[in-house]
């Protein structure tokens, strides 16, 4: 379409709307329009439709209620100004090159409260300021969102549907960063987000600021590569669940859960190793003597990347695939090896976990495994409670026990001793008398996450 026939159909469109919007479609439909002045899309029929369009430095107005549909790109350059109010859609439903993608670039502002739904790749290379607008990536192919001069994209709120499987269920960062605003949602549904190298940063406080599908085997998840990471601020003890996972190798979503302790502003940061931590450099073998076991399918890292506030840490796994575990253990780069946090086991839903409370970030080490530790029940057999310094009380040690209780029965049968404390001792009195010579029985039930315990024995009191 010529300049001049371009100019008669705006005459045209803003004095009748809807013939001029059936005329639009009609007539440009399937070519590629260069827009060079200002054009204003004011009402709930003033819908403007190209297959490409290209603003060359307009200034565009989409107005509330008012619809830009681009059937094959949406290319805004050389210092537009474009607001968006309404609605802009970018769609593949075209015979162009590489259709769907919205581009923004050389010097152009593209501002408003409105909606974007974008069928390929959003491209930002100029300024795009978010407002209270919502950007939906709803393509069923994989989609990038990048730019070519390293401008990151802050969105406001940032959607991710669509039907793609495999890489084409994926929406990825490439070469570039990107942020969620401080008043923003992402929301994952079932599609993974793919950081790749790089960092998606959520800056909204709330811990419901990011949302996933929790559909058990296709849950939405943010996926990174070293050194990428999932960020997220905190201002609040409430519990902020980090959707994690991973496609690389098997599909795995396991989400780490933070709580931090104070509600002062921080900010952490998560991401899910899907392979081994030996092949990343922390190897399994180098581990305290505490350690028994370590998961070899993935790990995590975790960073507190601003605040000082402890945090409990939970890690989740799937029983079935992951094997059972009940601890955690801490890559510590000072002695190279991995140690045990004394953590708890949680106990199995669909998925178990693993926790542990008020962690300090402070040594700033990142690495973290599932284990298992050594369980073990040192029970003895003889005490003297004289009160001479010297084994005058009778007590249990254990490692890597859940649950406890010991009955402690004289020889006709009656209870001294009893006990769900194992840091609780028998000083030798029941009823506080002190208890005569001779044996006594001991009848011990236990726990760990992964073992039931039931022990008896013979205990002799001695002064």
């Amino acid at each position: 379409m010529h300049l001049h026939g371009f100019i008669y159909f705006l005459k045209n469109f803003f004095f009748k709307n809807l013939h001029c919007n059936f005329e639009l479609t009609r007539l440009i439909m399937n070519k590629t329009i260069t827009i060079t002045l200002a054009v204003i899309l004011q009402t709930v029929s003033a819908h403007f439709f190209s297959q490409t369009l290209v603003t060359n430095g307009a200034t565009l107005f989409v107005n509330s209620g008012g619809i830009l549909a681009c059937n094959g790109g949406l290319s805004i350059t050389n210092a537009s100004q474009i607001t968006n109010n309404g609605d802009v859609f970018v769609t593949k439903n075209s015979t162009n090159l590489l259709p769907g993608t919205l581009t923004n670039s050389t010097a152009s502002n593209l501002s408003g409260n409105g909606t974007y739904k974008v069928e390929q790749d959003w491209i930002n290379d100029a300024i795009f300021s978010a407002g209270a607008s919502t950007v939906n990536l709803y393509g069923n192919t994989e989609q990038f969102i990048t730019s070519t001069n390293n401008t990151i994209s802050e969105f406001n709120n940032l959607i991710l549907t669509g039907n793609g499987t495999g890489n084409n269920r994926k929406k990825t960062l490439q070469n570039v960063n990107a942020r969620i605003s401080v008043t923003g949602q992402l929301t994952l549904n079932d599609r993974e987000c793919s950081t790749q190298t790089n960092d998606l940063s959520v800056l909204n406080p709330s811990n419901g600021a990011i949302t996933n599908s929790l559909v058990f085997g296709n849950e939405g998840f943010v996926s990174s590569d070293i050194p990428g990471y999932l960020l997220w601020a905190t201002n609040s003890t409430n519990a902020y669940n980090f959707p994690v996972g991973s496609s690389n190798g098997t599909l795995r979503y396991r989400a780490a859960i933070l709580q931090p302790s104070s509600s002062v502003a921080n900010q952490y940061a998560v991401r899910m190793n899907n392979v081994i931590a030996d092949n990343d450099g922390y190897f399994l073998s180098q581990h305290d003597a505490d350690v028994s076991a370590a998961n070899t399918l993935f790990y995590h890292s975790i960073e507190q990347t601003s605040g000082t506030t402890k945090a409990d840490v939970t890690l989740t796994y799937f029983a079935a695939t992951d094997g059972d575990w009940a601890n955690m253990a801490h890559w510590t780069d000072n002695t190279s090896m991995w140690n045990d946090m004394g953590t708890t086991f949680l106990g199995a839903q669909t998925y178990s976990s693993v926790q542990k409370a008020s962690w300090d970030f402070s040594d700033g080490y990142q690495p973290f495994v599932l284990t298992n530790i050594n369980v073990e029940l040192i029970i003895p057999n003889v005490f003297t409670p004289n009160n001479d310094g010297a084994n005058d009380s009778y007590f249990v040690t254990a490692k890597g026990i859940t649950e406890y209780n010991i009955t402690i029965l004289n020889r006709w049968g009656d209870v001294v001793f009893e006990s769900n404390d194992i840091t609780k001792q028998w000083d030798g009195t029941t009823g506080g008398i002190l208890c005569t010579e001779g044996t006594y029985f001991y009848f011990i039930k236990a726990k760990s996450a992964l073992k039931d315990f039931l022990k008896q024995g013979h205990i002799t009191l001695n002064y």
